[in-house]
Order: C-alpha cells, then sequence, then structure tokens
C-alpha cells in the first residue's frame, strides 16, 4: 500500500508519516530526493532552492511527476511494501502516485497553529516571524510559487485530516484510517 501525504508546512504530515512508520510503512520524502540532487550539483539545500531545484528536475522531464515515480521505483528497489510519501506539493504528482493505486491523505490545520508548531520545531530555513511565514505559505498554497500548489493538491486528496486538537487526536483519526483502508484490501 502506498500513501501520500500532503498540506501545508507544519500541518502535522511528518507526524501522521511517524504515526504510519510505527505500523510498518516505510518512509521517504521528497525533499530527501531533491535533497539527494541538491548534494551532488553542490547547491545550498535551503527551502528556496529545494524548490527551485525541483522545479528545475520537472522542467527537464517528460514526466511532471517524476519525483512520485522516483519515491516509488527506489520502494520497489528495496522490496517495500507499505510506503508513505511526504511531502506531496503539485497535483502532477498525486496524478503519478495514483498509477500505483495510492492513497492520498491531506492534513490541514490553522495557519496561526502551523506557525507555533514551525517555530516549535526550529528548522533551519524557517520563517522567523509571522508576517514572512504567512507570505511564503500563502504563496504556495494558493500556486504562487513555482512547483507548489498546496491547495489544490488538499482538493484531490482521497481523505483530508484537519490536525488543530492535539497529536493524540490525530493519531486516533489516522488509526482509524488505516484501520478501514487496510481492512478494504
Amino acid at each position: 500500500m502506498i500513501i501520500g501525504l500532503t498540506g501545508p508546512i507544519a500541518s502535522g504530515k511528518t507526524t501522521i508519516a511517524e504515526i504510519l512508520k510505527e505500523k510498518g510503512f516505510e518512509y521517504y520524502t521528497f525533499s530527501d530526493i531533491l535533497r539527494i540532487e541538491a548534494k551532488k550539483k553542490g547547491i545550498e539545500q535551503t527551502r528556496e532552492n529545494l524548490q527551485k531545484l525541483g522545479a528545475d528536475i520537472k522542467a527537464q522531464s517528460s514526466n511532471p511527476g517524476i519525483l512520485s515515480r522516483l519515491i516509488v521505483e527506489n520502494a520497489r528497489k528495496e522490496k517495500k511494501e507499505n510506503i508513505v510519501a511526504d511531502g506531496i506539493r503539485t497535483v502532477d504528482e498525486i496524478t503519478e502516485l495514483k498509477k500505483y493505486d495510492a492513497y492520498i491523505i491531506a492534513v490541514t490545520a490553522p495557519q496561526e497553529e502551523r506557525f507555533r508548531r514551525l517555530k516549535k520545531r526550529a528548522r533551519p530555513g524557517d520563517p522567523e516571524s509571522f508576517e514572512s511565514f504567512k507570505k511564503m505559505d500563502d504563496d504556495e498554497n494558493k500556486g504562487k510559487t513555482k512547483g507548489q500548489d498546496i491547495n489544490n493538491c488538499v482538493k484531490n486528496a482521497d481523505k483530508v485530516i484537519n490536525n488543530s486538537k492535539n497529536a493524540e487526536q490525530l493519531k486516533e483519526q489516522v488509526l482509524t484510517l488505516l484501520s478501514s483502508l487496510m481492512g478494504s484490501e
């Protein structure tokens, strides 16, 4: 089974991936593929540079869902059955994953809550102020940043989970959904 995760920054995608990993899923991220390529090319691994690199890789390929294909191919090479692909940013990536019967989960949360989470996780390159976060977030979500169209990804998901409460409630929602999905196989 392949589960793809999409949603805005700091909405809870990685938390869902951790829950799925506990259930035996192998974890892959779109960012990891880009980091590997950035390292090969000597590109500094900032959020902006990785986004540009992703757009460049897609522009050079006849397959706009190339990153999804690379994740699936890598998983198959490693003989992984259940995988979670974290960080879908375009509908083309969803379309490509759907070719492999993937189930797409979108996770959302209010912008103020996501900014609090972002500050708490303190990753390099994350915006420092709410104003800069809001501008970046709005641009990514509305497709104004090349290669980023989160709102349309959420609209194309099979399931949308609202993660505005706490980690325990998120885990309960994910486990209930997973039980339903595994039962339908």
